[in-house]
């Protein structure tokens, strides 16, 4: 989809500021009911778009920047009121820039959690976003405004990014690829509030478009100690040599998901991977391990605004109060059993196979959350929803893929789990289902972005 709209751009066959004006169209048309979009900056973006030189890989078309990145001209807000009345950026997170460098024009934020703390997206400023496929839905968080903008077909570009699996969550939800690649990939020039698990991501309707955005945001930024430059055809979608099943990293999944996964799995040995199965190499403590590190970070992050901790959403001044708490044993002990949990993924993928397991267990949750905490068999489990933060805790690339719908119509999300600098193994395997069980590229009632 994007390089038919960069090819448009290019032979002068369509205008930039057309595309600016088709985005504010649909975003004014469409998002009352989903709530995506927190803030749209149209004159500004016309302002570039009537001055654009029709040059780069995506040149012309519009983005919205997730209100957890740095925008230069913009404020972030983090989805809290403490940062509404900042000055705007004077600059731009690497991966924004990058964006800009090829050619594409900032439109606008998106809506996330406050400080992206949590699975559904909803703050005190903003309100809640809901999902275009099932507005009594959530889009999952922390970047379900840029992943419910994509779904409905507001822009052809939203950023995202995870330290829990705020990238596929949402993705998953929403009927997306999402792909948090291996960490690193992305350059970070400002320092996360999770400092080692977080990372700029991508999300889109087609593999294609997330290869394109991947090859572009990639690179290594000075001062992060992570980033490295990208392997050679890091992204570049292949075929491995098997694909290990596992059911899930928790207690249970929901049988509706299952079967969607079951089926899944039969589409890509009908293609001619192997699947083979394996049991979990994320026990029960991976889970706990990336709660210690990711609350006690968060927290230290914002210690200095202690005092402002009661003006703050509920749940996460419950993260907040725990994570203070933890001691420097426990978040050692955590931050040391994560080269044990890598350590058994990597002998679990092998340098050519790809790990796949749902991405959620359960099947959707309300707008303003929690996210649900029954599946299958458990019930009053809220750990249970996600296979996601395990993978963050050891830095592997994961992709989320359509797999079907659930029982109120909201899409659920295969992961993909490659050997680490080896993304487009994940990918190959998305493409395989991409081609064999093609999923919708927006929600019913919304068309994919383009003019006319």
């Amino acid at each position: 989809m994007l390089s038919e709209l960069v090819h448009g751009v290019q032979s002068g066959a369509i205008d930039p500021v057309d595309l600016v004006e088709e985005a504010v169209r649909r975003i004014d048309a469409g998002d009352g009911a989903i709530n995506a979009v927190v803030r749209l900056d149209a004159d500004a973006a016309r302002e570039v778009a009537a001055g654009h030189d029709r040059s780069g890989p995506l040149a012309g078309l519009p983005f919205l920047v997730k209100d957890m990145a740095r925008c230069a001209g913009s404020v972030t807000t983090y989805g809290s009121a403490m940062f509404v009345d900042a000055d705007p950026d004077d600059s731009d997170d690497d991966a924004v820039a990058r964006l800009r460098a090829a050619g594409a024009i900032v439109l606008g934020r998106t809506n996330t959690p406050a400080f992206g703390h949590a699975p559904f997206t909803a703050n005190l400023v903003f309100g809640a976003t809901r999902n275009p496929w099932n507005t009594d839905c959530s889009p999952g968080g922390s970047s379900g405004g840029s992943a419910a903008a994509l779904a409905a077909g507001f822009v052809p570009i939203a950023t995202t990014s995870d330290g829990g699996g705020s990238v596929r969550i949402p993705a998953a939800l929403c009927g997306l690829v999402g792909l948090k690649p291996t960490t690193g990939s992305v350059g970070r020039n400002v320092l996360p509030r999770w400092i080692e698990l977080s990372t700029q991501g991508v999300t889109a309707s087609t593999v294609a478009d997330v290869v394109l955005q991947a090859q572009l945001v990639a690179g290594a930024s000075p001062g992060d100690w992570l980033s490295a430059p990208t392997a050679p055809g890091q992204f570049t979608p292949t075929r491995p040599a098997s694909v290990r099943a596992c059911r899930t990293f928790r207690a249970d999944v929901d049988p509706v998901v299952e079967a969607a996964y079951e089926a899944s799995l039969d589409a890509i040995a009908a293609d001619g991977i192997p699947v083979e199965r394996v049991d979990s190499p994320c026990g029960a403590q991976a889970i706990i391990d990336w709660f210690f590190i990711s609350s006690c970070e968060l927290a230290h992050s914002l210690a200095g605004e202690r005092d402002r901790w009661e003006s703050f959403d509920t749940s996460l001044q419950d993260i907040l109060q725990f994570g203070i708490g933890v001691s420097m044993e426990d978040y050692l002990a955590a931050t040391r059993r994560r080269h044990e949990l890598g350590a058994r993924i990597d002998d679990t993928l092998g340098g050519d196979s790809v790990l796949a397991l749902p991405t959620l267990n359960v099947q959707d949750w309300g707008p303003e959350g929690p996210a649900a905490t029954d599946a299958g068999s458990v019930t009053g489990d809220p750990s249970i929803a996600a296979n996601t933060p395990d993978i963050n805790l050891t830095g592997h690339p994961a992709a989320s893929v359509p797999m079907g719908l659930g029982d109120r119509g909201v899409p659920m999300g295969l992961q993909l789990v490659a050997p680490r600098w080896s993304d487009g193994l994940a990918l190959g395997v998305a493409e395989v289902l991409e081609r064999s069980r093609p999923w919708p590229l927006t929600a019913p009632g919304f068309t994919p972005f383009g003019l006319g």
